[in-house]
């Protein structure tokens, strides 16, 4: 969609809108090109180009708040376009007319200072030949398959991915902002196979710019996982020290954001309700979220709804710190606690056009320890070097209990003897990071998520 068929979307929204006079407003709207090419045999297997739209509409009457979207794969402005956005407007106004009002809600100010401006948009996308992408899968496949030509047999979705987004946010409050934003990732799955056994290696890379990914890097590391998986065995039961991977370790993570989500622990649904100023984590231990960072996947310069990104310090040293506020939980907790002041920590998310913005995390992190993993894993005298886990689902982020298939490496005097799989272990979310005795400096990201490996003081493990 063109500036001007934008323009004219946002011109005729509003004109539908002052028709109805509600007490407030916020249209959303986001304009993408996406385009995705997947190698296989050293040829393009599948190639898909799309151009989505969407635009949602919040509105407040009476104290209720509404919700609509509309969306579509082609250029929205079509002889129908103002029969469709009035329908939107209607649909939005039903729904609030269909809710309970609620004092917390409302829509953001504008903006006091311009944001600052982040590296998350590549000017030199929009040119790079749909030819540099294809090779890009390409050279994933092949790398992949250079690890070992014999034992690995396959490779299998080693894709390149990109999308190209322009988004705006218009409320009645006079805020008016746009950005735009890039995303270039490649992923690629190797399968090795030896004596009949067969084994899986993954891995990605991602940037908001075409010219720092690297499919070579990440082909050999998809290939050389598949690899040391063969030959696993199983371990006799105990309680080891425990390394996590960061992978595994951004996983378990994730599962602990919840915890400092404002809207749990408002609902008394989170472990940490009432530990603001408390040592509950090893002192190995600092978590932030950060929707400034660089390279992250969730940085912006405004959040969902409008509020300038930020960082935000959760855990020092062990010790709780802060929670993840949007508006509305920000207004609500000031409405039970006006001494408290709180104000958002611009952690609104748009999840999808189709859903509303709610509470969540920005770019969420463990702080990177200054020791390399290769010296953490030589301090490692007899244990578990924890590559996968299997079940997170099955995790209770309230109470924090889990048993978890998982596959990694033995180790001995710091040295991995040989790797092992069809183990669990056991244990509790929280009590995990309070048994965090080392950090590394590997710090990656997954998704929003991002840790260094993890050494923990000791797991239940159980094996043969």
């Amino acid at each position: 969609m063109n500036t001007n068929h934008a323009d004219r979307i946002v011109d005729q929204t509003l004109d539908l809108l002052r028709k109805k006079s509600p007490d407030g407003y916020e249209i959303f709207m986001i304009e993408s090109s996406h385009f995705e090419v997947e190698s296989k045999e050293g040829k393009v297997d599948t190639l898909q180009l799309s151009e989505p739209w969407g635009i949602s509409l919040r509105v407040l009457n009476g104290g209720r708040a509404g919700f609509a979207y509309g969306t579509s794969l082609q250029a929205p402005f079509q002889e129908d376009a103002n029969s469709s956005l009035k329908r939107l407007v209607e649909d939005a106004w039903a729904s609030a007319e269909a809710t309970t009002g609620d004092p917390s809600c409302d829509f953001a100010p504008p903006l006091k200072d311009p944001p600052p401006q982040l590296p998350i948009y590549d000017e030199t996308l929009p040119g790079v030949s749909e030819k540099r992408k294809i090779e890009h899968a390409r050279l994933l496949e092949e790398a992949a398959r250079s690890v070992d030509v014999e034992r690995i047999t396959k490779v299998r979705k080693a894709s390149y991915q990109e999308a190209i987004s322009k988004v705006t946010l218009i409320n009645s409050n006079g805020l008016h902002y746009s950005y735009k934003v890039t995303y270039a990732t490649i992923s690629v799955m190797a399968v090795a196979e030896a004596g009949g056994e067969s084994e899986v290696g993954w891995d990605f890379d991602f940037s908001h710019h075409f010219d720092r990914i690297n499919p070579k890097k990440t082909g050999v590391s998809a290939g050389r996982r598949a690899l040391d998986r063969l030959g696993g065995r199983r371990i006799s039961s105990g309680v080891f020290p425990i390394l996590l991977e960061n992978q595994v370790a951004s996983e378990f993570l994730s599962l602990l954001a919840h915890a400092f989500l404002s809207e749990q622990v408002q609902k008394g649904k989170s472990n940490l309700m009432g530990k603001l100023g408390v040592q509950y984590f090893s002192p190995s231990l600092s978590i932030v979220d950060d929707g400034l960072l660089a390279e992250g996947a969730g940085t912006s310069p405004i959040d969902g709804e409008g509020t300038p990104s930020q960082r935000t310090l959760l855990v020092h040293d062990g010790e709780i710190k802060g929670y993840l506020y949007d508006r509305f939980w920000a207004n609500r907790q000031r409405c039970s606690s006006p001494e408290d002041g709180v104000e958002s920590t611009g952690n609104s998310m748009r999840h999808s056009i189709k859903s509303p913005p709610s509470l969540g995390v920005s770019n969420l992190y463990i702080h990177p320890g200054t020791t390399p993993f290769s010296s953490i894993l030589k301090s490692l005298q007899k244990g578990v070097f924890i590559e996968e886990v299997m079940g997170l689902h099955t995790v209770n982020p309230i109470s924090g209990d889990f048993s978890l298939g998982c596959a990694g490496q033995w180790i001995e005097k710091g040295e991995k003897v040989h790797p092992i799989k069809s183990i669990a272990i056991a244990g509790n979310l929280y009590q995990l990071f309070k048994k965090v005795t080392e950090v590394g400096s590997d710090l990656r990201f997954f998704g929003r998520i991002g840790s260094p490996s993890l050494l923990i003081e000791g797991l239940e493990l159980s094996g043969n």
